[in-house]
Parts: structure tokens; C-alpha cells; sequence
């Protein structure tokens, strides 16, 4: 089965006007008929001698991001690694049949993909979150990070803000048309300890008495 992978924007119609709405028991041309495993809204638009077909796809990220087979009708397809939602994928021949030229118009899946409990998606990007301790903020620190390849040490510079992020070169989503991986953002939050021991309370009570910063200075100045 061949395929070509069209990177359409979101809501992009390869069909035109009229939409039928597939339904259980429906019998479609080419054995279209309950075996959509994972797909939905299965959709025949037309316009003029238009015969394609659309439907969605649901990914989960791990499938996109390698890419996987899935079963379509009788026959299975290729789902190529570094699908973005949204984008489409396009099976030549697999859909309606002209009754006079007995020629088949062609399937369009639609991609989403399931969020995943660590990575979303920042444009083009990956993007994550990771907590450090104050003190790590303030001090710097080697910590490790998740990443679609496994754990990698990433340095924290010292003086890090909550919010900021660090940029891991090649290491986000495949690139599907150019070939590569875009790079991985690592959001930093510093987590305040809800509890904390003896040692640490007397610490933190020499670090306030000693403190010479104040985040507040610039409020003295702000007035109606």
C-alpha cells in the first residue's frame, strides 16, 4: 500500500462540500466496513468527481513519535515516525469507487495523538517540565532529565528563574520531511519544600539574616 505524507494544516479538506457521516454497519467500498480499530468520524466528502475519503487517526505519542502500522479495513498501514496533530496522511486507492470509471479516490487519515503524562508539544518543539530546590537555583546544579532517548545530565546554571527554559539540541520530535529530531525545552520550576528538618530551618534562618538581595526594592519607588 503506498502512502505520502501530506503535511496539511489543521482543518485542511482534501474533499469538498457534501459530508456523510459514517456509521456501524456501513458498507464501504474496498472493505471499509467495522474495521476501524482507533478510528472515528469516518467521513465521505465530495465535490464533483471527488471520491476521497477521510477519518481520524488516534496516536499515542510513542506511536507517533517512532511510527507504527495500524490496521485499516483488510489491509495495514504505515504510519511514518514524526506525525504532528493535525497533519494528514494520504493511502492512495482506498477510497470510493467511480461506477463509471472504476477508478478509487483516496483515504486521508487525520492525526491525533494522546497526551502523554511528561512531553507536549511547543510549536515544533518538545517541551518539559523540571523541578529544582532553591538552592539549586541559586547555586547551580547537574541534574537528570527525561527525554525521548532516555535520562541525560543537563547543568542547571547558577542564578536559574522559575519559568526559564534550556534548550537540548536534537533532541525533540522527528522531523518527518527533512529527516533529524527538533530540540527538547526544559522548563525549570523551583519547588519550595513543604517540610523541612531541623538543620534546614536553621540554615535557611542564617541565610535570611545574612541575605543582601531583595526582589522588593523597586516597590518603594511605585505609587497612584
Amino acid at each position: 500500500m503506498s502512502l505520502d505524507y501530506l503535511l496539511c494544516p489543521p482543518g485542511g479538506n482534501p474533499g469538498g462540500r457534501q459530508t456523510y457521516t459514517y456509521k456501524t454497519n456501513t458498507s464501504w467500498p474496498g472493505g471499509f466496513n467495522n474495521g476501524f480499530d482507533g478510528f472515528s468520524n469516518f467521513e465521505n466528502r465530495q465535490s464533483g468527481a471527488s471520491l476521497n475519503l477521510e477519518a481520524d487517526i488516534t496516536l499515542t505519542f510513542s506511536e507517533a513519535f517512532r511510527g507504527t502500522q495500524k490496521r485499516v479495513g483488510s489491509g495495514e498501514v504505515s504510519i511514518p515516525a514524526g506525525v504532528k496533530p493535525g497533519s494528514k496522511i494520504r493511502v492512495k486507492g482506498r477510497g470510493q469507487l467511480d461506477p463509471y470509471t472504476k477508478k478509487r479516490g483516496d483515504l486521508y487519515l487525520k492525526v491525533e495523538i494522546q497526551s502523554h503524562s511528561f512531553f507536549q508539544f511547543d510549536g515544533e518543539n518538545l517541551l518539559c517540565e523540571v523541578p529544582i530546590t532553591p538552592d539549586e537555583a541559586v547555586l547551580g546544579t547537574s541534574i537528570e532529565v527525561p527525554t525521548p532517548d532516555g535520562m541525560v545530565n543537563v547543568n542547571i546554571p547558577a542564578g536559574i528563574r522559575s519559568g526559564q527554559s534550556l534548550r537540548l539540541r536534537g533532541k525533540g520530535w522527528p522531523k518527518a520531511k527533512s529527516g533529524g529530531r527538533t530540540d527538547q525545552l526544559v522548563r525549570v520550576t523551583i519547588t519550595v519544600p513543604k517540610d523541612i528538618s531541623a538543620i534546614e530551618k536553621e540554615c535557611y534562618e542564617k541565610i535570611k539574616a545574612n541575605r543582601t538581595f531583595n526582589p522588593r526594592s523597586h516597590l518603594q519607588s511605585i505609587s497612584l
